[in-house]
């Protein structure tokens, strides 16, 4: 075995320890959770969770997209909601997102997921974490092990000094965290982490949820 071999076996058996653990804590909160080791097990678990004909609303997220799946539900013939699609005006971009929210399928990713199994997002609109805890038929939450973070304080860190700075980045903001690369704590009017959710519990309202954690980095 070549040594780049052996570290990759350690670094598969590291996250796959980490990853059922949080599957086991997801479950203890009422998620249906399943951890797959790669990105073409993800894809293949998320598009057997999404029922023929169903209409899906597809979330801000990178890490779906880098799943290949809003191309994929398309050619499946889905309804599929995303408003990251090209040439959207403003009034039909949030047309969009309202139809998220009542999507028989809602895809998403998540910023941060505590080992002991609570579910951290920010937002700057509100729609994608709206989503999350009441409106669609069905959640499917998909992350990458660099999202799984000691606890909610961490969770909180992370989405601050690497989540939206590098989504603010990413979509050219000007935003303070973008220049500054973290945080720096501003309350200015383009301040973009507006709206912070932390899901103890699956939600009442929307107890058809998956969450499926991936043994590779994948989003922000």
């Amino acid at each position: 075995m070549s040594l780049s071999d052996s570290f990759n076996q350690s670094r598969d058996w590291r996250n796959g320890q980490i990853g059922q653990k949080v599957r086991e804590a997801l479950q203890k909160r009422g998620f249906q959770a399943s951890y797959v080791m790669t990105t073409q097990e993800a894809r293949e678990e998320v598009l057997k969770l999404t029922p023929a004909g169903s209409s899906v609303g597809i979330s801000g997220s990178v890490t779906i997209r880098e799943l290949g799946l809003v191309e994929e539900l398309k050619k499946r013939g889905h309804i599929v909601y995303d408003h990251w699609a090209p040439g959207l005006t403003k009034e039909e971009n949030m047309a969009v997102r309202r139809n998220q929210l009542t999507a028989d399928v809602f895809l998403t990713g998540c910023n941060a997921i505590t080992l002991d199994g609570r579910l951290l997002n920010t937002d700057f609109t509100g729609n994608r974490v709206a989503a999350m805890i009441f409106g669609p038929r069905r959640t499917i939450m998909v992350a990458g092990i660099n999202k799984v973070v000691p606890n909610v304080e961490a969770g909180l860190r992370r989405i601050k000094d690497v989540a939206t700075p590098l989504n603010s980045h990413r979509r050219q903001w000007g935003k303070a965290c973008a220049v500054a690369g973290h945080c720096i704590e501003c309350n200015l009017p383009d301040k973009s982490c507006r709206v912070t959710t932390i899901i103890e519990m699956c939600p009442d309202g929307n107890q058809d949820f998956y969450v499926v954690l991936i043994g590779e980095e994948l989003g922000y």
